[in-house]
């Protein structure tokens, strides 16, 4: 095996894999571009890869259904809790597969397996099945899920909190986060027209860009939150258009891309 020179943490936004709009809606064509994209990346890099998805049109909806945010509250929220799984795993099974059609070689680990929460944020992960998985060059990929909970039962755990874990837990080199926009947005204090920012820090004030569908695991402001965590424990963190062509590639192996990076 040849030495790694770098470990790379990819969040695949659930608005790049699903269309958000309508529930259940896969978008495999995109998948499999970027499993084409992130596959002639490893050959070119040499570098680990871990991928983490969101939830998308498939788990965010049921969740929301039956609002399980606040964890086991009653027997309906069971029922949330093991249908909102259920979505997580058809869509994980979606997402393997039309990677793996794209050429990347990649096994799901799948979240509540390797992870428990207390109150709602990570306390404890067995990262074994990953370091196996990079060990035989093959891209371990886990999502936003629901997952045991030691003072909730169960809670909600987003594929932004996991993403933004596993870069600094692992030391990342680099950590993207990849939409279905170019970047961050801000308004331009000479025109007041919205621009992306090339760079993004604390206190910097981010202009939401109207969205379809539904998160319940906290949108633009979850992820930039995230990242900055990760940034400031030395993660280089970008955000980039995942469903523009070539961009995901550009940034998993350090070129020149048009997105946002974020500044500790």
């Amino acid at each position: 095996m040849t030495p790694s020179q770098g470990l790379v943490v990819v969040k695949l936004g659930g608005s790049v894999i699903t269309d958000k709009s309508r529930r259940f809606s896969l978008n495999a064509e995109a998948i499999r571009r970027v499993g084409r994209e992130l596959a002639e990346a490893l050959k070119e890099s040499g570098i680990d890869l871990i991928l983490v998805h969101g939830g998308g049109s498939y788990a965010h909806p049921v969740a929301k259904d039956y609002s399980i945010a606040e964890g086991f509250t009653d027997e309906r929220s069971l029922e949330g809790f093991v249908k909102t799984s259920k979505a997580v795993r058809m869509l994980s099974l979606d997402v393997v597969s039309n990677l793996i059609d794209g050429g990347l070689k990649t096994i799901s680990v799948p979240a509540s397996s390797i992870f428990i929460t207390r109150s709602g944020r990570i306390s404890s992960c067995n990262l074994e099945p990953i370091f196996s998985a990079l060990r035989i060059r093959v891209v371990p990929i886990t999502s936003g899920d629901v997952v045991f909970d030691r003072d909730r039962g169960f809670a909600v755990l987003s594929g932004d909190e996991i993403s933004s874990y596993l870069a600094v837990r692992l030391r990342a080199k680099r950590l993207i986060f990849a939409m279905d926009v170019d970047g961050i947005y801000v308004k331009d204090w000479e025109t007041g027209e919205l621009r992306v920012a090339k760079e993004f820090s604390r206190g910097m004030k981010v202009e939401p860009i109207k969205r379809l569908g539904e998160d319940v695991t906290g949108g633009i402001v979850k992820k930039i939150e995230e990242g900055l965590s990760a940034a400031e424990a030395g993660v280089e963190v970008l955000f980039v258009n995942g469903l523009a062509e070539g961009r995901l590639r550009k940034a998993v192996v350090g070129e020149p891309v048009l997105g946002t990076r974020l500044k500790p």
